[in-house]
């Protein structure tokens, strides 16, 4: 009997770190991926993306801030699969987990964006930009303050 119990609490405690792994660890999104929506939040300071790849999996990411912090100091999160587990990870802030976050959002910017918007994004010359080039500068902002933390 005890066995029994033993080996039932084992097979939990697998799944949950199972689990956790899934939840906390960055997708493996397929070509092309897609921009499906990106937004600055109401305080202008807070920014969320998210990705669609070929399959249609899902993944949101951002930061979050606030007026009285350093853009530098927002941290950064993620959902890997907002409709089966909609669980927000925040990676701790220059760590692992946020420098393959910040892979991930240079590498679509690189594939999607053109040159000559991503040199304006560089420039932080974003007057006039709306609809997808107001989306994909939300993308960059997000892209700098992760960078502002890591080198490539």
């Amino acid at each position: 009997m005890k066995s029994v119990a033993l080996a039932t609490l084992i097979i939990i405690l697998l799944a949950g770190i199972v689990f956790q792994y899934y939840i906390t660890a960055l997708p493996d999104l397929e070509q092309p991926i897609t921009l499906s929506s990106a937004s600055v939040g109401a305080d202008g300071e807070s920014i969320s993306a998210a990705f669609v790849d070929k399959d249609g999996h899902e993944f949101h990411f951002g930061v979050r801030g606030d007026a009285e912090s350093d853009r530098e100091s927002f941290p950064a999160f993620y959902i890997r699969n907002p409709k089966l587990v909609p669980y927000f990870y925040w990676p701790s802030t220059g760590g692992p987990d946020e420098r393959k976050l910040l892979r991930l959002v240079a590498g679509w910017l690189e594939r999607n964006v053109n040159p000559e918007l991503r040199e304006r994004l560089e420039q932080n010359d974003v007057e006039g930009l709306s609809g997808p080039d107001k989306e994909v500068a939300a993308v960059h902002e997000i892209y700098d303050i992760l960078m502002s933390r890591h080198r490539l």
